[in-house]
């Protein structure tokens, strides 16, 4: 078995434990440390179909982890004079990085300053932050330490090429556990109404293809554009369709729709806190209207306690499921919702 630190969302590790089990149906995964964001997995053969997931960010195969009574910097020689890389021996550069959670008398700028002098000692190979061929992690977290080999150089968040980023777009990620909560069947109609530049759309064709109708509107007609031309270079323009649309009169455009997965505005570019509950309550009505009667809508929202508040006097919608997630240094509330019958 061979083992790995994957990183995820915090808030959705669950999303990611269950997509690794689909495509790994016998690996074991467990909570690294209880850490929020970031899972153990131990997988027996061919690893790479790692790299196709949607929900996770980063991949670290482990290849040594290790306990100290009291890390000291000697002792963390010690340990590291003994570790044997031998991924080292086919490349021409590598780097180390480094991070540190707990109280130590070192900081992880001498953690890794340490360890890139052992290891271009022991293998004679170039030191290259940028240019590197190999990115060696050395995280200590209390006592508890570990050496691996970074497989991923940038984030596989960033799975999809764009023209234009919405300043309050989130992450494919995220975008993947919003759709995977929302429970999605094949023949059904999805809406984003507020698009932005076309980030769940994206994920959702990535994922369905043609399996579902899938609709992304948004007030802003540039912003519509912009998400098509996002569509297009990624080879997904084909599955969507893009118009124009004002989310507060849903009812004006669409007769039935079975899921709505968004990312409403969070009210930074709204200076005034009533026109944000406002606006909230006219989409909340709106979809109301046009929700069918089996479906789901799962939206992201940064304004929790007015959000629910307003779910629960427009007395239309159950809360069938809310997670706290963290996004960017902020923590949205996924809001998962199902008509009244």
């Amino acid at each position: 078995m061979v083992k790995f630190l994957i990183t995820c969302d915090p808030g959705l590790e669950d999303i990611a434990e269950m997509e690794i089990k689909e495509i790994f149906p016998n690996a074991k995964v467990s909570k690294f440390f209880n850490f929020q964001g970031k899972l153990l997995v131990e997988i027996d053969g061919n690893y790479e179909k790692l790299f196709n997931l949607h929900s996770i960010h980063h991949i670290i195969k482990l290849k040594k982890e290790f306990y100290l009574e009291k890390p000291t910097m000697d002792e963390i020689r010690k340990v590291l004079e003994k570790i044997d890389i031998e991924e080292m021996k086919n490349v021409e550069t590598f780097r180390v990085t480094s991070q540190r959670y707990g109280n130590h008398e070192f900081t992880s700028i001498d953690m890794q300053k340490t360890a890139g002098e052992i290891f271009l000692e022991k293998y004679k190979k170039k030191v290259s932050l940028k240019n590197f061929d190999l990115n060696i992690r050395f995280d200590l977290i209390g006592n508890f330490g570990y050496v691996g080999i970074q497989l991923t150089k940038d984030s596989l968040y960033k799975r999809f090429k764009k023209i234009f980023n919405h300043p309050a777009a989130i992450k494919a990620t995220l975008a993947y556990g919003m759709i995977r909560l929302a429970n999605i069947k094949d023949g059904e109609f999805f809406l984003d109404p507020m698009c932005g530049s076309g980030t769940i759309v994206l994920e959702a064709a990535s994922l369905y293809k043609n399996r579902i109708k899938i609709f992304a509107g948004d007030i802003n007609q540039n912003y519509v554009e912009k998400a098509k031309e996002n569509a297009k270079v990624n080879g997904l323009d084909e599955f969507i369709e893009f118009k124009q649309i004002d989310a507060t009169k849903l009812e004006e455009y669409f007769t039935s729709v079975d899921k709505i997965v968004t990312n409403p505005p969070y009210g930074v570019k709204i200076a005034k806190r009533k026109d944000l509950k406002g606006f909230y309550w006219k989409f909340l009505e709106s979809v109301s209207k046009v929700l069918s009667k089996e479906g789901r809508a799962v939206i992201i929202n940064l304004r929790a306690d007015m959000f629910r508040n307003i779910i629960l006097r427009l007395k239309t919608f159950k809360i069938v499921h809310e997670r706290v997630v963290e996004s960017g240094g902020i923590f949205p509330h996924i809001f998962v919702l199902e008509r009244i019958q």
